[in-house]
């Protein structure tokens, strides 16, 4: 469904992105792991256009884009194609909880309001907040703006989910409500690709496992294979340090 071949990106003199090649097929679960600085979150923005590769090549279904050359048309194309959930939730303070869902679907989808926000009751519901539908973000806790966050992507009925650390910003209680919100959507079928490091989490969720470092792909495999039995020292050690911590 997915295939990305050779996406490279670089600031000033730092290269972040070395030649990223993956292929996600639909209703896959790609989960990545790696160190802070490895280039996960710049390869999803990447893929979302939020972020301009400078070389490489993305395949959504059958159109292919050629990134560096991409035009503002192309890429808005893309991006209709994908979803992204922010690590810091993005939403807009001046709108409730469903006027956050529903606005993008009134802009980007041209449904009318009356549609629009009946999407919005139903995803809602989806993520077991219909009862703070007319809340501000100021309203809600961290955990129920990042459902809003992922019911705002649902809408846009995306072909690919992009999650970039969506618990990272969470107090630890309430990263298991969103957790148990994305398992769900998983389980649903949508095809998604999610940068988190909740270990035992990707264990559960992931079709595939990509371990990157250094702008590199140093792993992929299943996720028993990559994060039980990993072939790559610096996978061991990186996953090491994880073991170590919740063993303490």
């Amino acid at each position: 469904m997915i295939t990305i071949k050779n996406i490279q990106k670089r600031f000033g003199n730092n290269e972040v992105l070395k030649g990223i090649d993956l292929t996600v097929h639909k209703g896959e679960v790609v989960v990545i792991l790696g160190p802070s600085g490895s280039g996960k979150s710049t390869f999803l923005r990447c893929l979302n256009f939020l972020e301009k590769a400078d070389a490489g090549s993305i395949t959504i279904q059958d159109q292919t884009i050629d990134v560096g050359h991409a035009s503002k048309r192309d890429m808005t194309r893309f991006q209709r194609q994908t979803a992204m959930v922010f690590q810091n939730y993005a939403l807009f303070a001046n709108k409730t909880a469903k006027e956050n869902i529903a606005l993008p679907l009134i802009l980007t989808k041209n449904k009318s309001r009356l549609e629009a926000e009946q999407i919005a009751d139903d995803l809602l519901d989806k993520v077991g907040l219909s009862d703070r539908a007319n809340y501000y973000p100021i309203q809600m806790s961290g955990g129920q703006q990042q459902r809003i966050g992922i019911a705002r992507a649902l809408g846009l009925n995306p072909e690919v989910m992009l999650l970039d650390e969506p618990t990272s910003a969470l107090d630890p209680e309430l990263v298991g409500q969103t957790l148990g919100v994305i398992k769900r959507i998983a389980k649903s079928g949508a095809t998604m690709i999610l940068v988190t490091h909740e270990i035992g989490f990707a264990h559960d969720i992931a079709d595939k496992v990509v371990f990157m470092e250094k702008g590199h792909i140093v792993e992929t495999g299943k996720p028993d294979d990559i994060l039980n039995h990993p072939k790559e020292l610096r996978t061991k050690e990186f996953l090491g340090r994880f073991s170590r911590k919740m063993s303490v």
